[in-house]
């Protein structure tokens, strides 16, 4: 399995750089970015800084989503405490009113 995911990362980086080594002599006309316009800026470049704008806003939603879940699932943790000590505390009750062998709870004496 493991030789199978780093073929494919191979492939995928040999594709990127034969797309960078083909398009090394191109540019963009214009890029506007922060206010300001930049002009006759290289397609790679281009491309690699949305690349990592997209990255960099995917990991913020990742990052919200994952700390979103944890906060879940350790409230569901301490609901889950909370009802086990209950289930300590409910089994452990004096069986002071337990009557053995009764139907309508009277002493057979």
């Amino acid at each position: 399995m493991w030789f199978l995911r780093n073929l494919i990362w191979l492939v995928i980086m040999f594709v990127v750089v034969m797309f960078g080594y083909q398009n090394m002599k191109e540019t963009v006309t214009a890029v506007y970015l922060g206010g300001h316009v930049y002009r006759d800026v290289s397609a790679n470049i281009a491309l690699f800084l949305a690349f990592v704008f997209g990255m960099a806003t995917a990991f913020c939603l990742t990052l919200f989503q994952h700390l979103r879940i944890r906060s879940a699932v350790s409230r569901v943790n301490r609901e889950n405490q909370d009802l086990k000590r209950e289930l300590d505390q409910l089994r452990n009750l004096p069986l002071e009113d337990l009557r053995l062998g009764e139907e309508g709870g009277a002493t057979g004496r």
